[in-house]
């Protein structure tokens, strides 16, 4: 399964990771909400859009791996289609 690539960036305070799919508009973020806690959103296209999927997770790693996870399971089940 191919993973995605998370960059991290940080404003005065907040810290989030990014990571996108610009050929096909999918956008990819977790923003630290505390200490230790995550938040994952999925967004198709850009700009003003709203979450796809917001769910609260308490680690990183845990937030990366539902985004990786959700991704690959998508495309393959879109595959199923064809």
């Amino acid at each position: 399964m191919k993973k995605l690539t998370w960059k991290k960036k940080k404003y005065d305070d907040l810290t989030f990771w990014m990571a996108e799919i610009k050929s096909t508009g999918w956008q990819f973020s977790i923003e630290q909400i505390a200490k230790g806690e995550y938040q994952a959103y999925i967004y198709y296209g850009h700009g003003e859009d709203y979450p796809i999927a917001p769910i609260v997770f308490y680690d990183l790693k845990e937030a990366q791996d539902f985004c990786n996870k959700w991704l690959h399971d998508t495309i393959i089940n879109l595959n199923k289609w064809i």
